[in-house]
């Protein structure tokens, strides 16, 4: 531990968040780098080596430059633990170095004098020793946004290094600091006062694990067929690129290119050939497709297959000139002894986007998490459609899965031709192919296939097909045809578009489009349905085989969702029901480029409140509502609305209420059922406050009165005065430092977990009482605690109640806790609000989207979710997903959070 021993003595581990002085276990695999900016006094940037279970560290003021006329100052600090490579957060105030800590880049390196050591640990750390020992070092890192050859040099004064860029192909005088994003959650460091911020453990950053030789052969893992692209944080989508898939192997002795069908490609590629030999690594598996260019500079699948053709040193060499074929990576399978196959797609993703040394011929295919906008773009540069994998997939070398889909405007599949019938007229030699694919051993026919020839494909595939007939028929059930058919031995593949398959088993409207020959026709089987992803339209179910809602429920749920798929105004069937929509492109909360959140709009708000609805609306049922408009989004004019005056459907319910304020009754909107929920979201309506008490006699309510009208005697002895819960009003003020003068504090880090901790000692006093309570996050910065009652005393017990227990928390802990009304009093503190529990009071219900930057929902939680929770981890975007994770897991949160509603929604305590 002496190795840690200055970190340990600068750092009080019980205030601050950084990782406690902890010597990993010996590891395999690369050594990792890593930058982290660092906002503290003054920005700098923290630049660190692992080497013998530590981070070697120097601070960058200016941080790395890729000029290699720039020297950088790189003053040489204390040895860091290694778990510290990915901590990202808030240091707080008072402590070492207080202040945002974002990773600014990471990935592999090693020692480059003479060659490089990625694949042998011990050597590149005896390396990096003497080159510290020495003063000098020459480094490879392989990162996001710093790759080639660095040295680190000490200057006279021993503390005192200079980090400087050595001349490459990856040298440049742009500002790469100017990317000023963290490479794990893409917010900026001064994000991280609102954002949340998750580690990812440190030994997930870079590849690592038992080493293990490099395979010598792998199939590769293979899409179904989708029916759409749809934006999903589950799920990341590439373009579909028209060429050949290949692997493409790297090790000393070279490299090798297979193709789908296990064809060696070298040496059609030279050059290509060449340029994956300086990846400069023992051990490499890229994944690609390989791609070639026409004249146009538009992806051109005949192009390719002509260049694979050629043999001739100067019919490559002009090949190069005249259509490049470069390739294009998306998935790293093994890496300097590591077989990374069984790691998720989304650190094989971040791994290849680190290792991939990119060159005019050797890219790295984009990857975005909006299929939809990927796919307009992706048909606009000329490519087939888009691949979305979900970000869990493991590689499954040679399978088809369904965590990979392919999207593509029209059908296309592949066919085994099994021969050709006789046309007409200059068509007579070749009218159309006859295509199938195998079942169980036997050649089934699918459907004949005469469109999508001219003059050349149709020589060209007549003369492949010439040397292949046979007197026999190869399909195992003979075609009806009514006019005379050559057979062939079926070793040729066919790509043909289609629409879908018709009952009886044929295609529907067959185009041919090409042969392919990366393909073995022994493989080809009939291509599946198109599969709409579950994770485009989750369902809510309930543990022991209890469903959250009917199976009407589901059905009328999915049905909305495919309604919402049409144009930007429509008439929505929910039911019976008609609700006219419009305008549902319009953005209700902008993009979000903190957390990588594009713009939502009304579209989106409708979709997860019909997702939602089951559990949502058992909180908002016989509770009067108050609506907060936004008809044209969060940076548009609000409207605080209690009371609905204008027309209204029929669906909709209401309840009369009796007025102490001015002696008026009032109509309140309830929200019972799904056509109001809908149709209040068309009315802009994106937060829902509810009352405590609700319009509904039951066994546990002492009043059997439901006059709320008549006078205010009637309402006092009414049910609707007697609550559900007993409330605890959470409330910070505690400022970020953003705030407008007078404002309300603003959601931050800080902020929030002084909240947490304060919910925490609550709980544990109620415990004391024998009281359980239920927590919600607010969806800004405070917190909302419920202790379910019967209905058996009224709001103003309730709130004495909840008076007598703040204040006895505030006596414990004077220094956190405030109960003043004077704003000036409560800065720095957390304000209990108790007055919270009164008749009429309202707070957002659970699952309530916010008028926030975000787009966040007030989410109920279990305490344990509490302890690393954040309010921007639970949105609009994602709260369903979080729903409906699978496993144990999602039932049992599920479960949870079914619990947690029937508790708020007042059936039990």
């Amino acid at each position: 531990m002496s190795k840690l021993s200055e970190y340990s003595a600068k750092r009080r581990f019980e205030a601050t968040p950084e990782p406690a002085p902890v010597l990993p276990d010996g590891g395999a695999g690369p050594l990792l780098f890593v930058v982290q900016q660092h906002s503290a006094r003054q920005l700098h940037y923290d630049f660190r080596l692992e080497c013998d279970g530590v981070l070697k560290s120097w601070a960058v003021p200016k941080g790395p430059s890729l000029d290699p006329g720039e020297k950088r100052l790189a003053v040489f600090v204390e040895d860091h633990p290694y778990d510290y490579a990915s901590f990202e957060g808030v240091i707080p105030p008072g402590q070492y170095g207080a202040g945002e800590v974002i990773v600014w880049d990471c990935g592999v390196y090693s020692p480059d004098e003479g060659c490089t050591w990625f694949h042998d640990r011990a050597e590149a750390e005896r390396r990096i020793r003497d080159g510290i020992a020495a003063g000098k070092l020459s480094i490879q890192l392989r990162g996001e946004k710093l790759k080639g050859s660095f040295a680190l040099v000490r200057t006279k004064d021993a503390k005192s290094w200079l980090l400087i860029k050595h001349k490459d192909r990856f040298t440049t005088t742009n500002d790469v600091t100017a990317q000023n994003r963290s490479v794990l959650s893409g917010v900026a460091v001064a994000d991280l006062k609102v954002v949340p911020a998750h580690r990812i453990p440190a030994a997930r950053l870079v590849p690592a694990g038992e080493v293990a030789p490099m395979p010598t052969k792998l199939a590769p893992m293979l899409a179904e067929v989708g029916d759409t692209p749809f934006h999903h944080a589950d799920w990341m989508w590439e373009p579909k690129l028209d060429g050949y898939r290949v692997l493409a192997f790297i090790d000393r002795h070279g490299v090798r290119l297979r193709s789908r069908r296990g064809l060696d490609l070298v040496g059609a590629f030279p050059t290509l050939v060449a340029e994956l030999g300086q990846q400069a690594v023992d051990g490499m598996i890229l994944d690609g497709e390989l791609v070639a260019f026409d004249a146009s500079g538009k992806p051109s699948f005949n192009a390719l297959q002509n260049r694979v053709q050629l043999k001739t040193p100067r019919e490559l060499a002009a090949a190069d000139r005249s259509t490049p074929a470069v390739f294009f990576c998306f998935d790293l399978l093994y890496f300097a002894g590591i077989d990374l196959r069984d790691m998720p797609y989304r650190e094989r993703r971040r791994y290849l986007v680190q290792c991939l040394l990119s060159s005019p011929l050797v890219q790295l295919v984009h990857a975005a998490q909006d299929g939809v906008a990927l796919l307009a773009a992706a048909l606009a540069s000329g490519f087939e459609g888009v691949i979305g994998k979900r970000m869990d997939s493991r590689y499954q070398a040679g399978r088809r899965s369904p965590l990979w889909l392919k999207v593509k405007p029209m059908r296309s599949a592949d066919f085994v031709i099994g021969g050709y019938t006789q046309g007409k007229g200059s068509r007579a030699p070749l009218g159309a192919l006859l295509i199938g694919f195998w079942d169980k051993g036997e050649l089934r026919y699918a459907s004949h296939v005469g469109s999508g020839f001219d003059d050349r494909t149709l020589a060209h595939v007549r003369a492949r097909l010439a040397p292949l007939q046979t007197p026999t028929c190869p399909f195992t059930d003979k075609p009806e045809v009514n006019v005379p058919v050559t057979w062939v031995k079926p070793e040729l593949v066919a790509e043909v578009n289609f629409q879908q398959w018709t009952e009886g088993g044929s295609l529907r409207a067959p185009v041919f489009l090409r042969l392919r020959d990366d393909i073995d026709p022994k493989t080809v089987r009939r291509p599946a349905e198109p599969k709409l992803s579950s994770s485009s339209f989750p369902r809510l179910r309930g543990n022991d085989g209890q469903k959250a809602k009917t199976d009407s429920g589901i059905l009328e749920v999915e049905e909305i969702l495919v309604q919402l798929e049409s144009k930007n105004a429509l008439e929505l069937a929910v039911g019976p029901h008609r609700i006219r929509l419009t305008h549902l492109d319009r953005v209700y909360w902008p993009a979000d480029p903190a957390l990588q959140q594009p713009a939502q709009t009304k579209r989106d708000l409708l979709r997860y409140l019909a997702q939602v609805s089951p559990l949502m609306l058992p909180h908002l049922a016989d509770r009067p509502l108050t609506m907060i408009r936004m008809p044209d989004g969060i940076r548009g004019q609000r409207f605080f609305q209690k009371h609905w005056t204008q027309e209204r459907p029929a669906f909709v319910e209401t309840v009369t209420v009796f007025s102490g304020h001015k002696d008026e009754k009032h109509e309140y909107l309830l929200c019972n059922n799904l056509p109001t929920l809908m149709w209040l979201a068309q009315s802009g309506t994106l937060e829902f406050h509810v009352w405590h008490s609700r319009a509904r006699l039951g066994p546990d309510a002492i009043s059997k009165s439901t006059d709320y009208a008549s006078s205010l005697e009637a309402m006092e002895s009414s049910v609707l005065n007697y609550p559900d819960y007993v409330v605890f009003d959470i409330d910070p003020y505690i400022y970020s430092g953003k705030e407008a003068p007078g404002a309300e504090p603003e959601l931050n880090v800080v902020a929030f977990e002084k909240g947490k901790e304060i919910a925490f000692r609550l709980r544990e006093l109620l415990q004391d009482m024998s009281l359980e309570s239920i927590v919600k996050t607010s969806g800004k910065t405070g917190l909302h605690v419920f202790v379910p009652i019967k209905r058996t005393i009224d709001f103003d017990a309730a709130r004495h109640v909840s008076e007598l227990v703040s204040r006895h928390l505030m006596h414990l802990h004077p220094k956190d806790i405030t109960m003043e009304w004077s704003v000036p009093k409560r800065t720095g503190k957390i304000f209990m609000d108790h007055n919270m529990n009164a008749r009429g009071k309202t707070l957002n219900v659970v699952y309530s989207p916010r008028g926030e930057p975000g787009a966040p929902v007030s989410m109920p939680l279990t305490w344990e979710e509490l302890a690393g929770a954040h309010p921007l981890d639970f949105r609009v975007t994602n709260v369903i997903m979080q729903l409906t994770q699978a496993g144990d897991r999602w039932r049992d949160a599920l479960k949870r959070k079914q619990d947690l509603a029937r508790a708020l929604a007042g059936r039990t305590a």
